[in-house]
This record gives structure tokens, sequence and C-alpha cells, in this order.
């Protein structure tokens, strides 16, 4: 993993934790970094959307709190038009524990940026 700063690492390893509580308990770990991601990704559908949420949480700086979660993001990926992955779409098991839902903010590679009006809670 590389991450540049000491907050940011903290922060991934945070997020990692967070979803080893709280996503899918037949999912990976959270990867965080290129090469896991895309170690994760080969592993299987669940891999890829987890693959492509951490790619997502990593561009909001694992912020949580702003960041939708894995299963809103996950249900966001299969309603979204830039879902560039047909079987992911298609899966039955995935549309049945994922269902198609559209997820504002989605955008281009899946990557989940907050809608311009959407403020982060106060701590």
């Amino acid at each position: 993993m590389v991450i540049k700063t000491k907050k940011l690492r903290r922060e991934a390893q945070l997020a990692r934790q967070h979803f080893a509580q709280h996503g899918p308990a037949d999912a990976p770990p959270l990867p965080l970094g290129y090469h896991q991601r895309e170690h994760v990704k080969r592993s299987g559908l669940l891999g890829r959307i987890v693959g492509l949420y951490s790619r997502s949480l990593e561009s909001c700086r694992y912020d949580l709190e702003v960041h939708p979660s894995f299963y809103d993001y996950a249900c966001g990926v299969m309603a979204s038009e830039f879902n560039g992955h047909p079987t992911l779409a298609s899966d039955p098991e995935l549309l049945r524990r994922f269902p198609p839902r559209e997820l504002a903010g989605m955008g281009p590679g899946l990557i989940w940026e907050p809608p311009q009006n959407v403020k982060k809670k106060a701590a």
C-alpha cells in the first residue's frame, strides 16, 4: 500500500476495519492501493465490486461520513450507466443482493463524488 500521508494511511486503515465489520461477510478485505485493488477485482464478481468501492472510497480520502455505504454503492453500481462490467449488471445473485438503485453522484469509472449541495456531517 502506497498512501502518502499519515492521516490518509490512518483513514484507510479505519475504512478497512469498518468494512471488515460492516461489509458483506463473504467479501474479501478492503484493498488499499492500486495493486491490492486489481488483485481483489480478479477474485470474482463480489471482489470486483469491492475493488471498485475501494477506488471510489480512496477518491473521497476514505471519508466514511461522506462516501455511501458499501451496500448503497453496490446498488448504485448495478444501476449505473457507467457500469462497463456487463457481467456485474446481469448476474442474478448480485441483482438479488444489490438491487439496482440510482446513486446520485455516481460518475465515470464508477467513482462516486459528493453532490455539490451535500456537506460533510459535523463531528
